[in-house]
């Protein structure tokens, strides 16, 4: 009986998962017109998916002059909501990529896909801005105005997958 519920205990940590929540993730910026030589790459900001906002970013510090928007970042279970405060607004710069990355520190292929959620968000993202490599979201907003109205939503198809 002892041998049966150590079984158990040990097979209860590999349980698929569907959804986000409860997910260990690290967020941060990241600009670039050469993959290779990026202009700005922010601070890896960790968290544990929760009900509650997971990011409030600020700025980090210059690099090659760029810094960070102050943004907000909501991460549920199958979206990811991004808004800006009311202290800023503007026009991202458009480099080859100017945007958010978002990694699940898991080893599984984490997404099925991801898109816009355009009837929620007030702009539209180019079709190529979102894209998944393996356990990483990446959310292009290069081009894009920001602001107090601003809200960015995207849906995530979220692969059953262990809980890192």
């Amino acid at each position: 009986m002892i041998r049966l519920a150590a079984a158990f205990a040990l097979c209860a940590h590999t349980v698929a998962a569907g959804g986000l929540m409860d997910r260990t993730v690290t967020f941060g910026a990241l600009a670039y017109d050469d993959v290779e030589t990026p202009i700005f790459v922010g601070e890896r900001h960790p968290a544990i998916v929760s009900s509650s906002i997971e990011y409030g970013l600020g700025p980090e510090g210059s690099q090659n002059g760029w810094d960070i928007v102050p943004s907000i970042i909501d991460i549920r279970d199958s979206q990811i909501i991004l808004t800006y405060p009311d202290t800023v607004g503007g026009t991202f710069p458009e480099p080859e990529f100017n945007g958010y990355v978002l990694d699940f520190l898991t080893d599984c292929v984490l997404f099925n896909g991801a898109a816009q959620d355009t009837a929620n968000s007030t702009v539209e993202l180019a079709d190529d801005a979102i894209f998944v490599e393996g356990s990483k979201l990446y959310v292009d907003v290069g081009g894009l105005d920001y602001g107090p109205q601003v809200f960015v939503v995207v849906d995530v198809d979220v692969a059953d997958c262990p809980l890192s």
